[in-house]
């Protein structure tokens, strides 16, 4: 037994890709269980994917902006509970950069496996100190693999010792 469809929904079934799925289904206004049974008949009728939908959402200029709604607040908010520096600059010598290379370690999907604010708390800093450290440590690997290849301890602790400033300067020599 075929499924009987609204105009709206008849609407958004005639979507021709993921793109124009988002925008009709923003223009009507079906409810969000009746939305979720007209996707799965557009997604079975096109042979798209949720994953499809979902790539497309994230770069909606309407979801776009409903996602960055607020985030200068939480961001503060976020560095504020997570400042374990005590008003104290850290100071990042041989010792504290060699733990932080054996902490900085990423599992198989890339992502890091310990998360920056616990960073932040075991040595005492702030998001933004281990942010920069992780910034330096990612263009020191870059940097590594491109002209020697192998990433050795001694040359990661070398180039993690220089500024960020001497390392980008690195990396746009490497470019031209």
């Amino acid at each position: 037994m075929k499924p009987n469809f609204t105009e709206q929904e008849k609407n958004l079934l005639k979507a021709k890709n993921p793109r124009d799925y988002i925008d009709k289904s923003l223009k009507n206004k079906i409810s969000p269980g009746r939305k979720a049974f007209v996707t799965r008949h557009w997604l079975d009728k096109t042979r798209y994917t949720i994953d499809d939908i979902k790539y497309a959402r994230n770069r909606h200029p309407y979801w776009k902006a409903k996602k960055m709604e607020g985030t200068a607040e939480r961001n503060a908010i976020r560095t504020k509970e997570h400042d374990y520096s005590k008003g104290d600059n850290i100071i990042w010598d041989e010792k504290l950069v060699h733990k932080f290379i054996e902490r900085n370690k990423k599992d198989k999907q890339g992502k890091y496996i310990i998360k920056d604010w616990e960073l932040a708390k075991e040595f005492r800093c702030t998001i933004p100190a281990i942010q920069h450290m992780r910034r330096k440590y990612n263009m020191a690997v870059r940097l590594i693999a491109s002209s020697s290849g192998s990433i050795t301890a001694k040359k990661l602790m070398e180039y993690l010792m220089l500024g960020e400033s001497m390392l980008r300067n690195m990396q746009k020599k490497k470019r031209r």
